[in-house]
């Protein structure tokens, strides 16, 4: 018996030595683990961070939230879609009585539906007088304009109305404008809170223009769009008929007025060789000094030759 309880003594002994050494050896594989750990951490905070680094960065993981009881989410309406954008134009080609009052009750009208004339041409022709006006007219008064300009016609030529359906176009325009939007508000907050080294503030206000220039290319076409679906377009021809005439002969001059005309030539002459006379009036006296003493000095030259002979 007593030897039973020396040995069972002699083996809790060992085990007790084996535990102690197993958690020794757990502690310092636990504190080498947390050394490494702090030391990468240590030089990754003091590693600078490169352009990529900066541009490419991710944010961190958040821990999962606990676990909430379902909540009923509250039901959105849906949206209102987009109503067509329709672009109306109207070619309409008329005969009147008398152009030019035709012409003034077309301004009127324009008035009266709330729009403008932004265009008008006249011609005449052997035959016809037209005038060419271009209206712009809000888009719900166009056919009311059409019908009352209809009612200055004696004869329709032609009447001819197109309607462009741009809703496409001015959906996607709206959609790039929205994404576009957000990719700059984007590159400003990262140039406001990010932005460290001059090489993000450059990178980032280089992103930051081309995105705006881009934004700004697409707002005009969008206020194009619009401009053109509120604002219909009427391209009215007025014509009226009149008794042929022969287009007049080429002008020619008659006698008289060659005659009149050659004499203010002439004047015109004489006061040029007066004016030219008078400018080498030196010239003239010396002329006029040698021919009234020619004979002298004629007289004057044979004496010399006679003498030297």
């Amino acid at each position: 018996m007593r030897n039973r309880i020396i040995l069972f003594l002699l083996l809790a002994g060992i085990t007790a030595c084996q535990n102690a050494g197993n958690n020794e050896s757990f502690t310092r594989k636990m504190g080498r683990a947390d050394m490494e750990q702090a030391t990468s951490a240590s030089a990754e905070a003091e590693t600078p961070r490169t352009e990529e680094d900066f541009f490419d960065e991710t944010p961190p993981t958040a821990p999962p939230p606990p676990p909430q009881q379902p909540q009923a989410q509250p039901v959105k309406p849906d949206e209102k879609p987009i109503p067509r954008q329709i672009i109306k134009t109207a070619n309409y080609r008329i005969q009147v009585k008398n152009v030019d009052e035709s012409s003034r009750r077309a301004n009127q009208l324009a008035e009266k539906h709330g729009g403008y004339v932004s265009e008008s041409a006249l011609t005449n022709s052997n035959y016809q007088i037209t005038n060419t006006i271009t209206i712009r007219v809000p888009a719900v008064r166009f056919d009311s304009l059409l019908n009352d300009l209809g009612g200055e016609a004696i004869f329709t030529q032609y009447k001819r109305i197109s309607s462009q359906d741009v809703t496409e176009e001015y959906v996607d325009i709206t959609t790039r404008l929205k994404t576009k939007k957000e990719v700059r508000d984007r590159y400003v907050d990262i140039l406001r809170n990010k932005a460290k080294t001059v090489a993000d503030v450059l990178q980032a206000e280089e992103q930051i223009r081309i995105i705006q220039e881009e934004i700004e290319a697409k707002e005009g076409r969008l206020r194009y769009l619009k401009d053109q679906v509120a604002m219909s377009t009427v391209h009215l021809e007025l014509y009226q008929e009149i008794e042929y005439k022969p287009e007049p002969d080429v002008y020619r001059r008659s006698f008289w007025s060659k005659l009149i005309s050659g004499l203010g030539n002439g004047w015109e002459l004489l006061q040029g060789i007066v004016i030219f006379l008078v400018n080498i009036w030196p010239i003239l006296i010396l002329g006029g000094l040698v021919f009234w003493r020619r004979r002298w000095i004629w007289a004057k030259l044979r004496r010399g030759r006679s003498r030297e002979s």
